[in-house]
């Protein structure tokens, strides 16, 4: 065998040389790229770079460059890149060479190598060269793109989520990736050589080999598919399979990717869950706005709750038995009889109660190791394993608990607590609103201070009750109570002792009532009581008698106990009247028996409608008057009792009726002070005595001014603009406020405390004198005179005409108190001489009465100043 040449050996060595380079970095493609591609420029020169073949099998991708002469390369690369991308194409030509980059038969690229300007061309030595290693080096290269692409597929396999599973040719697994492991529960050793089928599939086998089918036929398929864990337990995912085929197309086996969606199966269903619940929520605030009944609504939302949550028991409870007990108003998937249910309402009786009590939701998940309280029977007997309740919550308080039960232990999440509170709060919602209307109904038809039934419901249960006469249940008898003598104590003791009053009196008339009769106030001291099943007027008496025996003791108000009685009118209603005329009737009969002496009853007869009727004319004819001129004003002299001067006049109102003529205030004040019409006709009396005492004044101009004593009625008191009214009226007439007296009664002011004081001192402050009339009737103490801004006192004419028998001590007595405050005293009622002596013998120093003069027009009046002037 020759011995090779020395060329020969040179190219041994060479070829050696690059693949011993191209061998050691065989892990990395590029590196084994750039190996030869700098090998090539050293060996052969001078500038050398490789493009190899995209995926599509066409486009050339420029790769790595080298040249000969390092300090060139950077400037050499450029110009050989652009050349490359410029045509796509490899260059040939005399100064080239471009060799192709080959392994197993294929193709990868190509080796281009250039010389420089001036450098001698390419032979046939240096193509040879470059065939050689562009085959060897070629080997080495494809090699290493397989490991790279080896290594790649096996580090996503063991970091992708998605569990994947190849399988060879006859349905054995090859590969099993850590994903799969976790998945399935199976290691991959476990795995291999196993039909995955039978491995983790938990699905028909006529599903199976129908995909199997699609697989062969359109080399992939796609769809859910229910799998099976190691340990049997099963699940929903979604499996995407693939055939593999070698070079020639053959099917070498196949390759699947399964999805576990039961965390997605889950959120889709969380999601639907919470929608159903927001849109249970929804609907149920809609029915709240519109419902009228909460039986209703509460129903409708337990019957929400039991669909929504898919549990066997939905409920509501409320509080009864003083709060001891909680009671199933509410429920669903209840039995009939379960209806009223109750359970314990203690801390640690039971879940319900320990939910009112700590005001926050509470989850049972397994009754059989909850520990913090009891499960009632009521739920042990029905299987309930879990349940959760919320408080159903007021503004004023709990309204009670919204409770669901499950048999199934763990059944309620969080959500299910957030979707059952809101539930409840538009359940507390609803129900304070419920609340609120129905005490808005409720104040709408009883009496705010006493509770009773006010006009409108006593005579919707009259016109009810009249509506049954028909069913031959006997008549109905309408009672009008009015209580005597009750404006002396609202006068004397204020309202606070008088609304103490009407509650004893509105507790004691319904404790004498029959069960289903109606008791109720109309307002002031005016009561109605309606009476079913009345046979008879001596039914009716009897049953008037026991409402009066309710009046036997006295009441306790102001620190003190009052004895009042009652006048009761009766009337009797027949199928054919009208209620509003039988209360009318009633009423009547009530003034009857006011004016036949009071704490009695009076059956109705027709004389009295026409009284009654008597009393609505005379309160319209004063209306009437008041806006025209009917009304005047009449003056009784005060006298001074040693000289017989006249030292004052009293003003005392009189009507010129244009029917039944002039008319005394005896006619006409009572239906004033009851209709209220007493304020303003008050007001007309004091600008009629304004006026004239200011005339009266100029014809007095050197001396001093006739005080007008005017009086002012207990209502008048009441009205905040009394101070004001009495300041303009002044104001207005150009009177001198000496000349005005204001005589207010003594009843009016006991125990009224600062405020009724501060009126008082506002009223002297405007100049007027005030003067305490009719002392003596009322509470009369030293503390009183020594609070009151009063210039003087009148004693009452019940005391004058009694003085020739016991009242002698009593007259007697308010002169000496008079005196020792240094007040004036003036005596009504002077009817006779021995009156009047009596009166001189005790010191008294100022009267009026008939004896003297009675009321006369103010004309009358100047004409007997006039004469006392010209006799003086």
């Amino acid at each position: 065998m020759a011995e090779p040449s020395a060329h020969e050996r040179t190219l041994a060595l060479a070829l050696a040389d690059i693949l011993r380079q191209a061998t050691q970095a065989s892990l990395d493609p590029v590196a084994v790229l750039e190996v030869l591609v700098r090998w090539t420029a050293r060996t052969v020169g001078d500038l050398v770079c490789v493009r190899t073949l995209a995926a599509d099998g066409h486009t050339l991708v420029p790769g790595p460059v080298a040249h000969a002469d390092p300090t060139a390369e950077t400037r050499a690369v450029e110009a050989l890149t652009d050349a490359a991308l410029g045509d796509g194409q490899p260059v040939l030509g005399r100064r080239e060479i471009i060799a192709p980059l080959r392994s197993r038969g294929r193709v990868l690229g190509t080796l281009t190598a250039t010389r420089d300007a001036g450098g001698p061309d390419y032979g046939p030595a240096d193509l040879a060269l470059l065939d050689e290693v562009t085959v060897r080096v070629g080997l080495v290269y494809d090699n290493a793109r397989l490991y790279e692409r080896v290594r790649l597929q096996a580090a996503t396999l063991a970091h992708v989520d998605a569990a994947v599973c190849a399988v060879d040719a006859s349905g054995l697994i090859t590969a099993f990736n850590p994903a799969g492991e976790r998945m399935f529960g199976w290691t991959e050793a476990e795995a291999l050589g196993r039909s995955p089928v039978q491995l983790v599939s938990a699905e028909s086998a006529e599903k199976t080999a129908a995909a199997l089918d699609a697989v062969r036929a359109h080399g992939r398929h796609a769809s859910a598919w229910r799998l099976r864990r190691r340990d049997g337990a099963e699940f929903d995912a979604h499996i995407h399979t693939v055939a593999v085929r070698d070079d020639d197309g053959r099917p070498t086996g196949m390759v699947a990717v399964y999805q576990d969606l039961s965390e997605r199966l889950r959120l889709i269903a969380q999601l639907e869950r919470r929608e159903a619940q927001q849109a249970a929520v929804a609907a149920l605030g809609e029915r709240a706005l519109e419902a009228e009944d909460p039986a209703v609504l509460l129903q409708q939302a337990v019957d929400a709750v039991r669909v929504t949550l898919q549990v066997e028991l939905a409920s509501v409870f409320e509080l009864v038995d003083d709060g001891r007990r909680l009671a199933l108003t509410a429920g669903a998937g209840w039995r009939p009889g379960d209806a009223g249910a109750t359970v314990a309402a203690g801390w640690a009786d039971s879940q319900e109660g320990f939910t009112l009590i700590g005001r926050e939701p509470v989850i049972v998940d397994d009754w059989a190791t909850e520990k913090r309280f009891g499960r009632s029977e009521l739920f042990a007997r029905r299987g309930v394993a879990g349940a959760v309740t919320v408080v159903v919550q007021g503004r004023g308080g709990a309204h009670g608990v919204l409770a669901a039960h499950s048999t199934r232990a763990g059944a309620f999440t969080p959500d299910d607590v957030t979707f059952l509170q809101s539930m409840a709060n538009v359940l507390g919602d609803a129900l304070d609103r419920f609340g609120h209307e129905e005490e808005i109904r409720r104040r709408g038809l009883h009496d705010a201070l006493t509770g009773l039934p006010n006009r409108a419901l006593v005579m919707d249960r009259l016109g009810q009750a009249a509506a049954r006469l028909d069913r031959g249940t006997g008549r109905i008898a309408l009672l009008f109570c009015d209580l005597d003598h009750f404006k002396h104590v609202n006068d004397s003791l204020g309202h606070r002792a008088g609304d103490e009053v009407l509650r004893e009196v509105a507790a004691r008339l319904s404790a004498a009532i029959r069960p289903g009769d109606t008791v109720g106030r109309f307002g002031g001291d005016e009561f109605v009581v309606v009476c079913e099943r009345v046979v008879d007027e001596q039914m009716a008496l009897a049953i008037a008698q026991r409402l009066q025996d309710g009046f036997a003791a006295p009441f306790r108000a102001g620190g003190d106990e009052h004895v009042l009685g009652v006048s009761i009118g009766i009337a009797l209603l027949d199928a054919a009247e009208d209620a509003e005329a039988v209360l009318r009737d009633a009423d009547a009969a009530m003034y009857r028996a006011k004016e036949s002496g009071r704490a009695r009853a009076e059956l109705f007869d027709t004389g009295m409608r026409a009284a009654a009727d008597g009393r609505l004319q005379t309160e319209a004819a004063l209306r009437r008057a008041l806006e025209g001129s009917d009304l005047e004003v009449h003056y009784q002299p005060i006298m001074d009792l040693a000289s017989g001067e006249v030292v004052a006049v009293e003003a005392l109102v009189r009507w010129h009726h244009p029917e039944r003529g002039l008319l005394g205030p005896d006619e006409f004040v009572g239906v004033a002070e009851e209709s209220g019409l007493i304020v303003p006709l008050g007001r007309r009396v004091l600008e009629l005595a304004c006026a004239q005492a200011a005339e009266w004044a100029t014809l007095r101009p050197a001396g001093e001014p006739l005080p007008v004593h005017v009086n002012l009625s207990p209502r008048q008191l009441h009205d905040p603009g009394l101070v004001d009214a009495v300041r303009a009226t002044l104001r207005a007439s150009g009177v001198s406020p000496t000349a005005i007296a204001l005589e207010i009664t003594e009843s009016t002011l006991i125990d009224r405390g600062p405020a009724r004081l501060e009126l008082l001192e506002q009223l002297r402050e405007l100049g007027v004198q005030l003067l305490l009339d009719d002392f003596g009737t009322g509470f009369s103490s030293l503390s009183l005179l020594a609070q009151l801004p009063v210039g003087g006192l009148k004693v009452d004419r019940s005391f004058v005409a009694g003085l020739a028998d016991a009242h002698a001590p009593i007259v007697d007595a308010i002169l000496r108190l008079a005196r020792a405050f240094g007040l004036p005293v003036v005596a009504e009622g002077i009817e006779t001489q021995a009156q009047l002596i009596a009166l001189r013998r005790m010191g008294c120093e100022l009267g009026q009465g008939h004896l003297f003069a009675p009321a006369m027009p103010a004309g009358e009046l100047t004409a007997l100043l006039a004469a006392a002037e010209r006799a003086a």
